[in-house]
């Protein structure tokens, strides 16, 4: 994330959930799972933390500038909608 860079577009959802399935089932335990989820979210803050806020971006082909808020709030809202599947299933 550099100013004006282009970074790669998003992924297609359904083809990244299905990678995602056949990477976690090499986890013995959810607890291993977890624990590895929370080291890559430790790196990714400490990765965007040496970022300036007012660095400027887009994604893929979009022509939409984002900063370093405005693509953490795309995290924020993503994990945010999985955190409500999660707490419905456990419902």
């Amino acid at each position: 994330m550099n100013q004006g860079a282009v970074l790669i577009s998003f992924p297609d959802h359904d083809e990244h959930n299905s990678e995602a399935i056949q990477y976690i089932s090499a986890f013995n335990t959810t607890s291993s799972l977890i624990d590895e989820f929370v080291e890559k979210r430790r790196q990714l803050i400490e990765t965007i933390s040496g970022i300036d806020n007012d660095v400027k971006f887009t994604i893929g082909l979009g022509k939409r500038q984002f900063t370093v808020e405005k693509y953490l709030n795309i995290f924020i809202n993503h994990d945010n909608h999985h955190l409500k599947q999660i707490e419905e299933r456990l419902s």
